[in-house]
Parts: structure tokens; sequence; C-alpha cells
């Protein structure tokens, strides 16, 4: 995209977005307290921010301004580690592509539902699946119009979001007598504590994952080499507190008044939401408030993550690693259509399946989620990977933005969120297995792309093409440092 159709967006713009694509206001988080304890959570919040999240957010920042061009994680590992390394990012994080958007349209709708029957209104399956179906194509019909009109409501949405959560907050803290219900028990009876860290950070890592996504989108900002890593630096700590902020205290103040209730914290049906959080400490008003603003974060969560994934799809098509049609662009707005229709469309389809399991066990929300965290593993570990290799191999590599410390300790300190990433899977290594199987469908996919569609010829007619771009790229950023100087 030239210089001149780029899009101005300010520095708090880009923070909105990530605070909504990586915690949309906290909703969802529920599922982390009825499954492995409040002690567990706590646990999570606290660690979580300084191992995974920080680095995580760094590392997007950093790689996001040394190539600032659409493709997020792919980009970064073809760049960093090679033509192999960049089509397993890029194909493991397609893949995850065609599932995440189905998971946030089901939480969305599952807020939804909870309006219906508050009014009296029974959903079926059939009318859960319609909802899901007519959020996704709003939203891919918004993000065809271009990533200008998702800031603005990515901004308006997460401060409207904060309002019930301040409340909420406020009055649980003034009905907590005893600090300890706040992480009491500290696990299930029914896990043993590695079990349940493990699965505790599988599940905090998913929510906690997103500070690349709109990474995805830096070549249609303008001066998004700087605009996009300054973003995600404001954006992380905000999203650590408030997730620590927004749950606990509901979890001791409810524990208090209705003992064992951790255990139904969970977006299940008959779970114990936010929204039946705020009714139980502060009646229907803020019940209906909560309905409100975790359909509206949940929606915007949808909206980025096809924003994010249709790039990625576009990107990788472009590069010749994917089928040529994921490349079509809107010849007026310059957004993905193609990519964004066709991963509507099989959420659509895994929507589906989800609205004639609500009842099962195991929510679809949460397989999805698990699915889509080990698919996920294999773009974040090689995005690490990338920049520790850039630290090494480029040390003096003068970038707009740059982590301000020692290379060897910068190195180092991404290492602890590739371990604790990899600890996570083994330990429910029963779901997440699926997501590392379908990942290793990258193998015959790299040789089907380079070697069988279209004989091989949209490869290397993509990479041809991509050298002088890059090339390009990297003159333009080289120059502009220099005249800075």
């Amino acid at each position: 995209m030239s210089e001149h159709n780029k899009k101005k967006i300010g520095v708090l713009g880009v923070a909105m977005m990530v605070c909504v694509a990586v915690a949309g206001g906290g909703f969802g988080i529920e599922d982390l307290v009825g499954e492995v304890g409040p002690g567990i959570t706590m646990l999570v919040f606290c660690v979580l921010p300084f191992i995974w999240s920080l680095p995580f957010g760094l590392s997007s920042a950093e790689l996001s301004s040394a190539y600032p061009e659409n493709g997020g994680m792919y980009v970064w590992a073809k760049n960093g580690l090679g033509e192999k390394a960049g089509f397993a990012s890029g194909w493991a994080y397609t893949l995850a592509g065609f599932i995440e958007p189905a998971t946030f349209a089901v939480l969305t709708t599952t807020y939804l539902q909870l309006m219906f029957e508050l009014v009296g209104v029974k959903v079926t399956p059939i009318i859960f699946w319609a909802v899901c179906a007519a959020l996704i194509v709003i939203f891919a019909i918004i993000n065809i119009l271009g990533i200008k009109v998702i800031s603005n409501m990515a901004t308006a949405i997460t401060l409207l979001c904060f309002i019930p959560f301040i409340i909420m907050v406020v009055v649980a803290l003034m009905n907590i007598e005893n600090p300890v219900s706040m992480v009491s028990p500290l696990k299930p009876s029914d896990m043993n504590f590695f079990q349940a860290a493990g699965t505790g950070f599988l599940i905090g890592i998913w929510f906690n994952t997103g500070y690349e996504t709109i990474s995805t989108a830096t070549g249609e900002i303008h001066n998004g080499e700087r605009i996009v890593p300054k973003g995600i630096i404001i954006a992380i700590p905000l999203i650590s507190l408030t997730y620590m902020l927004w749950v606990v205290p509901a979890v001791g103040a409810i524990n208090e008044m209705i003992p064992g209730s951790w255990a139904q914290w969970g977006t299940q049906t008959g779970g114990i939401t936010f929204v039946q959080a705020g009714e139980i400490l502060c009646g229907a008003p803020l019940k209906w408030g909560f309905v409100a603003a975790g359909s509206l974060a949940s929606m915007m969560i949808l909206c980025e993550y096809i924003l994010a994934y249709a790039h990625v799809m576009s990107s990788f098509s472009r590069k010749g690693s994917f089928f040529k049609i994921f490349s079509r662009e809107s010849k007026r707005f310059g957004t993905p259509v193609a990519a964004i229709i066709i991963l509507s469309c099989v959420s659509i389809c895994l929507c589906l399946w989800a609205a004639y399991s609500q009842d099962s066990e195991d929510s679809p929300f949460q397989v999805f989620v698990e699915v889509a965290t080990a698919i996920y593993a294999i773009p974040i570990i090689l995005m690490f990977i990338s920049n520790i290799k850039m630290r090494i191999k480029e040390p003096n590599k003068k970038l707009a933005y740059k982590v301000k410390l020692p290379n060897k300790l910068y190195c180092a300190y991404l290492c602890l969120p590739i371990l604790l990433y990899l600890y996570s899977i083994i330990s429910d290594i029963a779901i997440s297995g699926i997501g590392v199987l379908l990942g290793l469908t990258a193998i015959p996919g790299y040789f089907f792309f380079k070697k069988i569609y279209r004989k091989g010829e949209w490869w290397k007619e993509c990479v041809a093409e991509n050298e002088r771009f890059e090339k390009e790229l990297q003159e333009r950023l080289e120059k502009e440092l220099e005249a800075e100087k």
C-alpha cells in the first residue's frame, strides 16, 4: 500500500485496538476461575504478565518496527528465519484464523442469549447459529470498509465496557470481609498443583495473546513502524491490571455470599459469568450493563480477529504460499476482501456445530480456545526465535523502536515465554494435541504450494515480486532513520 493511501491512526487508537483484541474488556476470563480455582487464577494473573504478556508485547513491538508491512507473525518469521519457517508460521496462523472468529461469535451470542432470555425469548440452536452468522457478516462488512473505522469503534467500545466493571469492583471490595476468599481454594480437588497450573497458564496465555493483531495491518497505518509499537507498549500494563482487578474481587465477594460458588464460574450454560456476578452484587441494572458491555466487547474482538487473520491470509497468498484468491483486495478500500469473505464463511459453518453443542460437558467456546491456542504456538514460538536471531545476527540494527535491554539479557528473557507455552501445551495434551497435529499439516502444505499448486508458478511469481518490495521497504526505513539523525 502506498504512503498516500495509508490511514492516520493515533497511538491511543492503536492501544485501544490492542486492548480489545487481547482482553476484550475481560469477558471470557470467567472460564479460568471455574477450571483451575481462585488460587491458581491469582497465580496466573500475578506471574503471566512478567513471563508472557511483557515479552510478547515487547517482541511484537520490536518486530513490527523492524518489518512494517502487513502479515504480522508470518512476515516476521519469513524475514527472520527463512522461507520454510515463514510458511510454518503463516500456515498455522491461517488455520487458527478459521477457528478463532467462530470462538468470539459464539461468545458474543452467549451474551446476547442472556439478553433474549431476560425478556422471555427462548434461543433455539438454529436461532443461536443465525445470530452468530449475522454477527460475522456484519463485521466482515466493517472490515471491508477499512482499519480507520475499526480503530474508532475500538476506542469507544473499550471505554464503555470499563463502566460496569468499575462499578462491580467497587461494590465487591466493599463486601469482602476476608481477603483470603479471593484465592481460596487454591485449586480444584480433582487436580494436582502442576496440572491445575498448566491448564491455568494455557487458558491464561490464550487470554493474553493478540498483541500482534494490529501488527498484521501495520502496512495500512501511516508511520506504522512507530505508531504500532507505542500503542502495544501502552496496552501491556493496562491489560494485565484490568484482568486481575475485574475478576478477583468479584470471585472473593461472591464466594463469601455463596460458599463454593467459584466452581460455577464459566461461560458454559448455567455458569457464573460477569453478567450473573453483576446481578448478585448489584442487582438487575448492573446485570443489564454487563450484558450490553459483554456483547459489545465480544463483537469488537470478533471484528478485530477478522481483521488480523484476513490480513495474514492475504499476505500469505501474496507471498505465493496460499491460494491466489486470498490475495484479492477491494479496489475502493484496499482491504483483503476475498480473505475476509472466505474466513467468515468457514467461521459460520463452525458456529453451526457450536450452536448444537451448547449443553455438552466441554463448551464449544472452551474447545475452540484450547485447539486454537495449540495451533497458535507455532507462529508465536517462531516470532520469539525470529526476534532472538535478529538480536544475535544484527546486534546494532537501527529500528524506529527497539527494546532497551542488552542483547543477551533480552534474548534470555524471550526464552521464558517459549518454555511456558510448551509446558502449558504438554499439560493439557488431550485437546491441545489436536491443534499440534493440525499445525504439522504445514509440512505437506509447503510442498503442495511450492511444487503442485499452479505447477509452482504462483510461488515463483510472488517470490520475485516480494524480494523487490522488501528491498525497497528496507531502503526506505534506513533513509528515514538516517534523516532523523
